[in-house]
């Protein structure tokens, strides 16, 4: 048995019986929640390599490198677009 089993089944021996049936049932829930959306580790794996990939081709293209004054242009950026629900009729 793994470590993790024997970690539950210690855990679940201290419960009283109210509370191992509500264990159980949170175990047969999850095991159905698994079932039901199944991610092999290859995609899941697959998955992070992509992004990894893609945030790589963002950081190498800096978009914003050629901002002198990064404050500056976020507080120019603001003034362009009124926040919704704001009446900017000064």
């Amino acid at each position: 048995m793994n470590s993790i089993l024997q970690q539950l089944q210690n855990h679940a021996a201290a419960l009283p019986p109210a509370l191992q049936a509500e264990l159980l049932n949170y175990a047969i829930y999850l095991e159905q929640k698994a079932q039901a959306n199944p991610v092999p580790a290859t995609a899941r794996n697959q998955k992070q390599e992509c992004l990894a990939e893609a945030l790589a081709q963002a950081a190498a293209l800096n978009p914003y490198g050629d901002i002198a004054n990064p404050v500056a242009w976020q507080h120019e950026q603001r003034q362009d677009r009124p926040l919704p629900g704001r009446n900017h009729a000064d």
